[in-house]
């Protein structure tokens, strides 16, 4: 390997660590912000970090990711099941949908439902959520579930 390849692949795993530095500081942040708002369980919070893995490029985003990290940790807070997909993960996942076909209006519900559910800032989309519930509640509700579910980590597990 000569000097200057050896120089450009330094490179690359610098500019590969400099990328992971921010999540990392995002998700201590998230963990911090967590156990200051559960404090009966902060031990559980703090030892989570494992559980905020980005299961998607787009979750490198800070809002997004923040967002995910956020749900997760409530979900530690209160023992809850950490596996099923957060409600960033499926505004992440209908954003991908919605870029090859359009949605329908129970599928645009479901992202106006996600977007809000995490927290994400206002878009036109959420409007009209209200509607959107009235007339396809039931459905709304089957979708959520069932993309949650298919958006299901097995690996992400709360520590013993």
């Amino acid at each position: 390997m000569s000097l200057d390849d050896f120089t450009s692949f330094m490179t690359d795993v610098q500019r590969e660590l400099d990328a992971l530095s921010e999540p990392m500081t995002w998700a201590e942040q998230e963990i911090d912000a967590a156990a200051a708002r559960h404090p009966c369980v902060a031990d559980r919070i703090r030892s989570s970090f494992g559980l905020l893995r980005p299961t998607h490029p787009l979750l490198r985003n800070e809002m997004v990711y923040r967002s995910h990290c956020r749900e997760l940790l409530d979900r530690v807070s209160t023992a809850e099941d950490t596996r099923p997909g957060t409600a960033a993960e499926c505004c992440v996942a209908l954003s991908e949908v919605s870029l090859r076909a359009p949605l329908r209006s129970s599928a645009a519900g479901l992202y106006a439902r996600m977007w809000r559910l995490a927290a994400l800032p206002p878009a036109p989309m959420t409007d009209g959520l209200e509607h959107y519930e009235a007339i396809h509640g039931a459905v709304i509700d089957d979708h959520e579930a069932s993309l949650r579910r298919h958006l299901r980590q097995p690996w992400r597990v709360q520590p013993a």
